[in-house]
């Protein structure tokens, strides 16, 4: 079985009407779709480390490029029949990534992703992601994205406790200066081409000044900058502020205890974009 065709999703994303939370008993648990021998595009696999920092010769796939993978798969159960809400709006809250052992590059992968919610909350409805990725029948990495449809109104309210964020030192790990391409260069490598991602005036439409960087780029080249943590390991984050492109961004780290945690934020190392921590699984 292989990987869905992505225009298709996106076309359904763009065009199928659905309400912006879930109607009174409308479920997307048993959602599943699975694909079967997946081997990472060589050329996709080269940008993506290029585009995130991750080294040119790994042997391993980057912890955080299953996920790219796997989106053909999130976004066909996205905008398939049995979601009950619309792909434009919905928010990346939080993500949690345990890679049990490293996943060679050329390896063929067994990928199965799973819908559930949703979860009723104060700022909305919360629905899990669940994918899995298997290789030769054992279970070798999984991630848990959450996404929220937002409840029109809902203020910022009380939001459930993010992995830790390291506080912000005087001077930080790394600065970065974000190009205005970067949503595009991030989607060739990744295939997610969401327009709030790709330029101002597609943005715009959608209520951002200006295009803002992919939150899986965001924690995928904070994971590069802190690098290897051995095996297995656990990524927890939390997705704050959009990143405004172009722009200029610090990342902050701390050790605490096994883990190190992180902390993505401005050029003034003040407001929050991304908080987690890397470690032990």
């Amino acid at each position: 079985m292989a990987l869905p065709s992505l225009w298709p999703s996106y076309v359904r994303a763009l065009t199928t009407r659905r309400p912006a939370l879930a109607p009174a008993g409308a479920r997307a648990a048993g959602a599943v779709l699975e694909a079967r021998g997946v081997v990472a595009p060589a050329a996709a696999l080269a940008a993506y480390r290029r585009t995130c920092g991750f080294p040119a010769a790994g042997g391993a796939l980057p912890i955080t490029y299953p996920h790219a993978l796997a989106n053909p798969l999130h976004l066909a159960l996205i905008t398939g029949p049995t979601f009950p809400v619309r792909f434009l709006g919905l928010v990346h809250l939080r993500n949690t990534i345990r890679s049990l052992r490293p996943v060679p590059d050329g390896a063929a992968l067994d990928l199965r992703c799973t819908l559930d919610g949703p979860r009723e909350t104060e700022r909305g409805q919360e629905f899990d992601l669940v994918t899995e990725v298997r290789v030769e029948g054992a279970l070798s990495w999984s991630e848990t994205a959450v996404l929220l449809a937002r409840r029109p109104g809902a203020g910022g309210g009380t939001r459930p406790p993010p992995p830790a964020g390291a506080p912000a030192p005087a001077s930080p790990l790394a600065r970065w200066k974000l190009p205005a391409d970067l949503g595009r260069r991030y989607a060739r490598a990744s295939g997610d081409w969401n327009p709030i991602h790709l330029t101002a005036a597609t943005a715009r439409l959608f209520g951002f000044p200006r295009a803002i960087a992919h939150g899986m780029w965001s924690l995928a080249r904070c994971v590069a900058e802190l690098g290897p943590a051995g095996e297995p390991v656990a990524v927890e984050a939390a997705f704050k502020l959009p990143v405004l492109l172009p722009g200029t961004v610090t990342l902050h780290a701390a050790r605490e205890g096994a883990r190190v945690a992180f902390s993505l934020r401005d050029g003034d190392g003040v407001k929050p974009h991304v908080t987690g921590s890397v470690g032990p699984a």
